[in-house]
């Protein structure tokens, strides 16, 4: 979701934004990310937001100026998504079969989409209690504190060399990432740490790239931090596109089309 925000009319001249998102004009807010202003105008990627759900953000303003922006609604697809939020031009879509076998025939074509997403595993909320033994009792004290979320597995294909690097790109920085789904799976927009990735060779003939990736995970906070652009709208594609600064500025772009990937090169 990109954002843009213009404090220009707003008393004062402000420099910084705090940027947060809520589900009403009104909130709760949910921080999100500190934004420096250039010229008293801020833009800002959320790379979080929830599927199919309408959302707002408040922007304040140092010194204080408060802008409300909204509802807007980031519509699924019916695909799974595996995004990190800090590292979005790394984000992947899943497609979906009726089976992992029909990702291989001519249901799901070798010219179809080059990642399926397959079965998730057993879903365990981890009990987080001790009961030390008391003694001369013959029941043991139950200390407890509020059960874990869930714990549990994904299981994925690849079905191209370039497909298996992109999984490579995603899971290598080794945080937490974004899991989005569609609603009749039941699992709701979370964050998950995964634990260790596993590449299977599925085919007899291994030279043939089709690979089944699997890892366990469990849910977490959603991290805070720096994102990295998102693609078209990062600095390894500008540089890609244009080979120094006067090449770029020669175009014509301003650094708000920039930061929204219209500098992005062929294709964005």
């Amino acid at each position: 979701m990109f954002l843009t925000a213009d404090f220009t009319a707003s008393p004062g001249t402000q420099t910084t934004a705090t940027v947060e998102r809520g589900l009403s004009a009104t909130g709760p807010w949910t921080f999100l990310d500190n934004v420096t202003l250039l010229n008293q105008v801020g833009v800002y990627y959320d790379t979080s937001a929830p599927l199919d759900t309408p959302v707002w953000y408040r922007w304040t303003g140092v010194p204080a100026a408060t802008i409300v922006q909204g509802p807007f609604t980031e519509v699924s697809d019916g695909t799974v998504l595996l995004k990190d939020p800090l590292r979005p031009w790394a984000n992947l879509s899943f497609s979906f079969c009726e089976t992992m076998q029909q990702a291989l025939n001519d249901i799901c074509t070798p010219s179809g989409p080059q990642l399926i997403w397959g079965p998730w595993g057993d879903a365990t909320r981890a009990v987080d209690a001790t009961l030390p033994e008391l003694y001369g009792a013959e029941r043991p004290a139950d200390i407890f504190g509020r059960r874990k979320n869930r714990e549990s597995s994904f299981t994925f294909l690849s079905k191209t060399l370039a497909a298996r690097d992109q999984v490579h790109a995603l899971f290598t920085a080794g945080g937490p990432l974004q899991m989005q789904a569609p609603v009749a799976y039941g699992w709701e927009d979370c964050f998950v740490q995964p634990f260790d990735l596993t590449e299977n060779w599925i085919h007899p003939d291994q030279r043939k790239p089709y690979r089944l990736w699997s890892a366990a995970f469990r849910i977490v906070d959603r991290p805070i931090g720096p994102a990295q652009g998102t693609a078209c709208a990062n600095w390894c594609a500008v540089s890609a596109a244009y080979p120094t600064y006067g090449a770029l500025a020669a175009t014509g772009f301003t650094w708000a089309q920039v930061a929204a990937g219209a500098a992005g090169g062929a294709g964005c």
